[in-house]
């Protein structure tokens, strides 16, 4: 229940991110610090001091190219669905749809009803997740346009290497590959930053939340949800029955599946001009959905 517990700070921050905003303690356009923050600050010390000494070994690289595979399949998914629409629309979809929040989500929820290889296993999926997540995901939403493929590559490419969290990721797993490690005193600064990521990223969405949006706008969030859900338990069940790997492992991944959209979609959500009320209901409403499906799971399996 521990894990649940600390679920349950996440959401009571979101509320009070959301009591702040509408007390004028935090300004409108306070976002666009908090945002700037998780992303150029907080999210690389998160992943610096997760990864630091990591020993990668090559059996291992499956699980971390299937985060991907799920992320890109969501965020196909999202283009195909919204090919017809606003360019607005498409990103939205695209970076909405994609992604898991594991370090703030399913980490602290799952880590007492998972065997120890089931919880690796979960690590191991993340480093895949981040990837796309922190800045991949971003890039192949704006990377659209009307110019050519290799144009359209030097675009994602270029957003790609602004982005604060691949820079890390990148070098942390460059350094397990060669066995190296950051000392401890790097470490200790990069903690500073790591352990105040999960408070800003959960302020940043309340105060994105606003109640007061239009029929259109309600129903649109709950058509998002709800091809999230159903496109989450297809891809369970492809992990859990298809999967080559002991039943732990596959019991583990399968409820990961159902995990919410991680908080930086809503700092892409507003760097990709998205509606930045949209983006933070949509986010605070698949934390709550996910709380249930994950605490069903978990109880059944």
């Amino acid at each position: 229940m521990e894990g649940l517990g600390q679920i349950c700070a996440y959401v009571a921050f979101i509320v009070l991110g959301y009591v702040l905003r509408r007390v004028n303690v935090l300004k409108a356009d306070t976002v666009h610090a908090l945002a700037g923050l998780v992303l150029y600050v907080t999210v690389p010390c998160l992943v610096i001091v997760s990864l630091n000494g990591i020993q990668i070994e090559a059996a291992y690289f499956g699980l971390i190219a299937l985060g991907i595979v799920c992320n890109l399949v969501m965020c196909l998914i999202g283009r195909i669905w919204k090919g017809n629409a606003s360019d607005d629309a498409r990103r939205f979809a695209m970076i909405n749809l994609a992604g898991y929040n594991i370090g703030t989500f399913a980490m602290p929820l799952m880590q007492g009803f998972v065997t120890p290889v089931g919880f690796l296993s979960i690590c191991m999926f993340d480093v895949g997740n981040a990837f796309m997540c922190t800045g991949t995901t971003y890039s192949l939403a704006m990377g659209g346009g009307n110019g050519s493929r290799k144009e359209f590559f030097k675009a994602i490419l270029s957003r790609m290497l602004t982005s604060g969290p691949i820079w890390a990721y990148s070098t942390m797993t460059l350094m397990a590959i060669f066995h190296l490690a950051f000392p401890d005193f790097v470490i200790d600064f990069a903690r500073i930053g790591a352990n105040a990521n999960a408070f800003l990223a959960m302020i940043m969405i309340g105060q994105g939340i606003n109640l007061s949006m239009r029929p259109d706008q309600i129903k649109d969030i709950f058509m998002h949800l709800a091809v999230r859900v159903f496109f989450s338990t297809l891809i369970a069940l492809a992990i859990y029955f298809w999967l080559p790997f002991e039943e732990d492992v596959r019991k583990a991944l399968a409820i990961l599946a159902f995990a919410p959209i991680p908080a930086i979609a809503l700092v892409f959500s507003i760097k990709a001009k998205c509606d930045m009320k949209m983006a933070a209901n949509f986010n605070s409403l698949s934390v709550a959905t996910s709380v249930i499906i994950v605490m069903i799971l978990v109880s059944v399996l």
